[in-house]
């Protein structure tokens, strides 16, 4: 529902009349639950927030998966350069990694060793002088990089580790 919509709000008011009267009822009556401690307004607006909340109808999972795989896109105020970080001959991560796992283990814990992939990163940097819906520029990779690495005006570096599968 849009608020700045007036047709909208009607609309999804409208049916709620009964709802509203009701409340408004019983609250002037004093014969709701919280009259004695909320004004009308109140008790109006926080039982019409939560008829709105409990009589919609709960989206299946994968209806909210596949709005949350919806990929937005590079826009706006941010230079963003991709990477990829090549895996490399040595064994040497890896070999640290089963170390430092097998030093911590209280018994016959199994774990499988993973194998050593490229790894995917960005750059990412504030992009100055372009509103929040200006699109990505039509550069290559190395490109984004060297234009991030104009814009910026500190020696701090962030590095941020997600989760997630891809």
């Amino acid at each position: 529902m849009d608020p700045s919509n007036p047709s909208a709000m009607i609309r999804a008011l409208l049916p709620k009349t009964p709802f509203v009267l009701k409340t408004a009822l019983l609250h002037s009556l004093r014969l709701s639950s919280t009259s004695s401690k909320w004004d009308l307004k109140t008790e109006l607006i926080v039982r019409l927030i939560r008829d709105f909340i409990s009589s919609s109808k709960p989206n299946p999972v994968s209806k909210q998966q596949a709005g949350s795989l919806k990929d937005p896109g590079i826009k706006g105020r941010m230079w963003i350069s991709k990477v990829t970080l090549e895996r490399p001959e040595e064994d040497d991560v890896r070999q640290e990694l089963v170390k430092a796992i097998d030093a911590l283990r209280t018994g016959n814990e199994k774990y499988t060793v993973p194998e050593i992939t490229p790894v995917e990163a960005e750059w990412t940097g504030y992009r100055a002088e372009v509103d929040a819906k200006s699109p990505r520029p039509d550069l290559s990779e190395e490109q984004h990089y060297e234009e991030l690495m104009k814009e910026v005006t500190s020696d701090v570096t962030f590095l941020y580790f997600h989760g997630g599968a891809f």
